[in-house]
This record gives C-alpha cells, structure tokens and sequence, in this order.
C-alpha cells in the first residue's frame, strides 16, 4: 500500500480485505482541532474497472446512504481517488458479533439480558432498513440477505450495529443479481432464500437469518 491519504482523509492503517473491496481506518481532521476516526471501504483497484463491481460497490453506498438509524453502521459519503471508488463509513469500536460469540463459547457464559439486548437492536436496524424509502417516499424494498454475525459490531456499550449491505436486494439497484446466485452466508439462510435464488424475497428472510 502505497497511499497515505483518501482525499482528505489520512489513512491510520488497513484493517482488511475481502473479496471486493478493502477496509482502512482513517483520521478526518479540520478547522479548530477537528479530529475524527472513519473507516474507508475501497473496491479492490483491479476491480474499478469492472462495471458489474463497480455497480454493485455504488449500490451498497447509496443504499446504506439512505438509513439512518442507531443500529445500523453509518455511511458519511461516497468518493473516489485515481477513479477507483470509496465509501466513507462511521468507525464503530468494538468486536464483531462472531468475536463475542467466539468468546463467551471459549468462557463457557452466554448471558441472556446480552442476547436480547442484542437482538432487539439487530431487529430494530433491520425494520428500519425494510421500511426506508426514497426522497419520493416509494419504498426502497432492502433484503439484507447476509444477516450474520460477521456482518455485525457489537460496539463497547453494548449497543450492536448491522453493516455490509453489499448483496442487499432493493428496488433500482444497479448491478442485477445473476439467476441462480446465492448471496449470503448458507448457514444463516432461510429455506426460501436457498430455492429462491432468483431474489425474489422479502424482509422475513432477514428475520429468519436475525433468529
């Protein structure tokens, strides 16, 4: 890694990378001492000039750019530095969902009042993600479709935030899902969202992947 900065934003350190894109906190600073710690979400610079990634990247930004709730990561903006897209995201301290569960497995406690608080956040950001709508006030028909504990912080309160709608199914998405396809994690699936691979699906598979 060669950049030090994303436009105004100077990078701290590269938290990861999967399959599309990459992951890096960052530092956003300004007049008066301003200081603020983001995370940076890059497609893969190989990718940028693949259309069908590069659409479904912008779909995740504009989808997730739409919700605003307390449980569910903020998105901030969408950039681009060298033509290679950004998503400028709210940097949540603490661990994944899949580290918690890891942990209280290892330690042998599962405490029930920290899996319904938990749960009941879950559910709350994900009801807010199904009833958004456009400027319009149309419904944007969001499916997350990879409700699962990697997709999930826990930050340090307590408080636990849904991200990565990168496989989303909404109304005017960019990139179309190829038939056939299944997005999400197999183990988490709904029974429908397995035969039913077309993306013909509504918000109960969420909630089946959430129980």
């Amino acid at each position: 890694m060669h950049e030090t900065q994303f436009g105004r934003y100077a990078i701290i350190d590269r938290l990861g990378a999967g399959g599309m894109a990459e992951v890096f906190r960052c530092r956003q600073t300004g007049l008066g001492g301003f200081d603020k710690v983001v995370v940076i979400k890059r497609i893969l610079p190989h990718l940028a000039s693949e259309p069908e990634f590069v659409n479904m990247f912008l779909d995740e930004a504009r989808l997730a750019a739409n919700l605003s709730h307390p449980n569910l990561v903020q998105v901030f903006e969408i950039d681009e530095m060298n033509g290679v897209p950004f998503i400028v995201m709210e940097h949540v301290k603490g661990p994944t969902l899949a580290q918690v569960l890891r942990a209280a497995a290892h330690h042998g406690k599962l405490r029930l009042g920290h899996v319904a608080k938990i749960v009941a956040g879950m559910a709350e950001g994900l009801a807010h993600a199904h009833h958004a709508t456009d400027l319009a006030g149309e419904p944007l028909g969001i499916v997350h479709r990879d409700v699962s504990p990697q997709n999930v912080i826990v930050a340090l309160d307590g408080t636990p935030k849904v991200l990565d709608f990168g496989v989303a199914r909404a109304r005017g998405r960019l990139a179309n899902s190829q038939v056939g396809t299944l997005k999400g994690k197999l183990r988490y699936m709904a029974p429908e969202q397995i035969v039913t691979a077309d993306g013909s699906l509504d918000a109960r598979a969420d909630v089946y992947s959430l129980g």
